[in-house]
């Protein structure tokens, strides 16, 4: 279904439309991340709803129920604890990153092949997922900086 809805765009315009949103991250940091908990549990819940819907839908496809289903609880969580959404979300984040590069390190384990890109990445991510958990209020400004510039990055390297 996501898949779906950006396919309505032509590629260049999908292209368009992250370098944007990456350039507001990079821009406006702060104003995100007052707003981030609400931004971010509303997306998680719209997520898990597309998915769930998805995945009772067709069976057979690639999506996980039962994380579709966490998602939508913690888009929740993030849109009724307001005082500390931030630092739940930061720790949720830091969290699903560090799962990411658990899953790198497991890839480069199994495959026997090292890319130093791909370590330094995993470093990066390590480095950076402790320093949103330790200080989730102080960091998430800085990180939202980061995933700005990551998705202008990505935007590029899978256009080429």
């Amino acid at each position: 279904m996501k898949t779906r809805l950006l396919s309505k765009l032509k590629h260049n315009d999908q292209i368009y439309l992250f370098v944007i949103i990456g350039l507001v991250l990079i821009i406006f940091p702060s104003h995100i991340a007052s707003y981030a908990p609400y931004i971010v549990g509303c997306a998680l819940i719209v997520y898990s709803i597309i998915d769930t819907i998805m995945d009772l839908r067709y069976p057979d496809a690639d999506i996980s129920l039962g994380d579709s289903i966490v998602r939508g609880i913690i888009g929740i969580i993030l849109l009724l604890e307001t005082e500390q959404a931030i630092a739940i979300m930061g720790i949720i984040w830091a969290v699903f990153s560090l799962d990411d590069a658990a899953k790198e390190i497991n890839d480069y384990y199994r495959t026997k092949q090292f890319r130093a890109i791909g370590a330094l990445s995993i470093v990066l991510t390590i480095i950076f997922s402790a320093m949103l958990m330790l200080d989730p209020f102080g960091h998430l400004a800085f990180h939202i900086r980061i995933l700005g510039l990551e998705m202008i990055a990505e935007t590029f390297i899978k256009r080429r």
